[in-house]
């Protein structure tokens, strides 16, 4: 759609459309917020899993948009690189917040049940996904344009979320109500109308990302969606996520970063059951960019370790009642380092 335009035209197509992302994610965001003060879920359920759900719908779209509508199966390296990217960047968003607040952080209360659970989910799919790309065509589990490695994925999700803890525990505290004038019917209308409006700028920039791959990266699909759709799709965890470290309240900061990514790989399982030109993950084994894609594999599991580390420290400190301490916190800084610097060596190895 876009491909003809001045690449700074489509550069700037991208910006507006990016900026419309994280207005209409933030909008969706708020009224998810409103449910959840007048329900009776488990906040750390909400980020998990309501709010995960909702900061990933532009991942959704931007991912079915280029398994439907870019023809010939092209858009298979976009969908790949937007998840996988979009999982590594969203926890490089973590480490971020963990080197500006991690004092903060050591002093705050996670349910670590939900977190630990979503985070082991996110590995054995990581392993999956490893296989499904790794894997000759010919030793996938293949069967017409289904590769089995999609059903795989939903199991894992499914299982993960049946596992989760859904009530509010004893240690939260009342919530006020931010739209007391508001009923139910009116919050879900509204979400239902920024909703349609981040489904269609998600499909937009889908194309924008296509031309800036086909314009900048010589049709490397990968690094494309990787580093501008994968990015843009992240801008509402980006917001979300610093507004509510900026509060302390990491409960739910946490929950909707693993939450995403999570759910991201749902939206992988999605396109690969929606894609008729062939299996997405069989198909895409042996493309030319298939090393960011592994590259970006090793990075996210080491983070994703190191994230499950920080939070085993964090949860043993405050089982125990230990006080802070400043090796505690240098564990933590440094851990936020460690993460962030996750997706900076993805970015200047795939440009090697």
């Amino acid at each position: 759609m876009f491909n003809s335009f001045p690449t700074w035209l489509v550069f700037l197509i991208y910006a507006v459309l990016a900026a419309g992302i994280v207005f209409f994610s933030k909008k969706l965001a708020d009224y998810v917020d409103a449910l959840d003060k007048k329900t009776k879920i488990s906040g750390a359920f909400i980020g998990a899993v309501l709010l995960a759900a909702v900061t990933s719908l532009p991942e959704l779209f931007t991912s079915i948009s280029a398994t439907l509508l870019i023809p010939g199966g092209e858009g298979a390296g976009l969908v790949v690189g937007n998840i996988l990217g979009s999982n590594l960047f969203n926890l490089a968003i973590v480490g971020f917040a963990l080197i500006l607040f991690f004092r903060l952080f050591a002093k705050s209360k996670i349910e670590y049940k939900t977190q630990y659970i979503v985070i082991v989910a996110c590995l054995i799919i990581y392993a999956i996904i490893a296989y499904g790309i790794i894997a000759p065509t010919g030793a996938q589990p293949i069967f017409g344009p289904i590769n089995i490695i999609a059903i795989l994925i939903f199991i894992v999700y499914g299982i993960a979320i049946f596992l989760q803890p859904k009530n509010k525990g004893e240690e939260e505290e009342e919530k006020v109500d931010p739209m007391p004038n508001v009923s139910v019917k009116q919050v879900i209308i509204r979400f239902s109308i920024f909703a349609v409006l981040l489904v269609a700028t998600s499909i937009f920039i889908t194309y924008a990302t296509d031309a800036i791959s086909e314009q900048v990266f010589e049709g490397n699909d990968t690094i494309a969606g990787a580093i501008f759709l994968a990015i843009a799709t992240s801008l509402p965890e980006l917001t979300s996520t610093f507004v509510l470290c900026k509060k302390g309240n990491f409960n739910a900061a946490m929950g909707d970063i693993t939450g995403s990514c999570l759910f991201n790989f749902l939206i992988i399982g999605l396109a690969e059951l929606m894609s008729f030109y062939g299996s997405l993950l069989g198909g895409y084994t042996g493309a030319k960019d298939n090393l960011s894609a592994i590259i970006m594999l090793i990075c996210t599991v080491v983070v994703l370790i190191v994230l499950l580390v920080i939070l085993l420290i964090n949860h043993n400190a405050q089982k125990k009642e230990k006080k802070d301490s400043k090796l505690r916190y240098a564990i933590f800084a440094a851990s936020g380092v460690i993460i962030t610097a996750g997706y900076i060596v993805f970015l200047i190895l795939s440009n090697i």
